[in-house]
């Protein structure tokens, strides 16, 4: 499904993982960086629009499991949802999972127990936020010894379909490491023109360190 391979080259930021918090260089100049290893839960919001002689629009809606770790070079998805849009006679129902082995260059693609396996051509990219994003805004959650704050920065980024990305993160600014690490909260990506246009927006859930000791195994359908 193009929507969700799209969503993965986003979401390798997990890019989604996807996400894109951005397709930076490590030895560039960034605000912030996301931990080299997690694991989350999100919901995914996705809507397409193209306009020629008729309109026709796509609408993606998902729950999504996903992890990242830049040592092991994998990403892992796994998609819940559902997708609407007028070329469907009726909502079509998604659950697939999603691995991207970088170390061996290989996907694996698992859907209704049949695998398919893509060769990957790009390298793993740890994901940061760059130095000359704006700054949005700033706000509180928690109350007391439970508070943190987050940034919300806005960049545009150019990898393969232009994006602009506004990314709201939590940052321990009292840490005195350069770049410090961020965690993702809420990311909306948006690409439009005049005809067409496009919107991703993600929310992160209890993202922490890697807890599945099995999520980077090849899925068995694809053994």
């Amino acid at each position: 499904m193009k929507i969700l391979g799209l969503f993965v080259t986003l979401c390798l930021f997990g890019e989604v993982v996807s996400f894109n918090i951005p397709q930076v260089r490590e030895d560039e100049d960034n605000i912030c960086c996301v931990p080299q290893e997690w694991e989350a839960k999100m919901f995914l919001n996705y809507g397409m629009v193209f306009i020629d002689s008729n309109t026709m629009f796509d609408y993606f809606n998902a729950t999504v499991h996903a992890a990242y770790s830049f040592p092991k070079k994998k990403v892992y998805f796994h998609v819940k949802g559902t997708e609407s849009s007028p070329l469907f006679p009726k909502p079509n129902q998604h659950d697939m999972i999603l691995l991207h082995d970088f170390e061996n260059m290989q996907s694996y693609n698992v859907e209704g127990g049949d695998c398919s396996k893509i060769p990957i051509e790009t390298n793993m990219i740890h994901q940061c936020i760059p130095r000359d994003a704006k700054h949005i805004s700033d706000g509180i959650v928690g109350y007391g010894n439970t508070t943190r704050i987050f940034h919300t920065y806005q960049y545009k980024s150019d990898v393969d379909i232009p994006f602009t990305t506004t990314a709201s993160v939590f940052i321990n600014d009292a840490s005195a490491i350069e770049p410090k690490t961020c965690h993702p909260s809420i990311v909306h990506y948006f690409s439009g023109n005049p005809g067409d246009g496009s919107l991703y927006h993600l929310e992160f859930l209890d993202i922490g360190g890697l807890k599945t000791k099995t999520i980077f195994d090849i899925p068995k359908p694809c053994l």
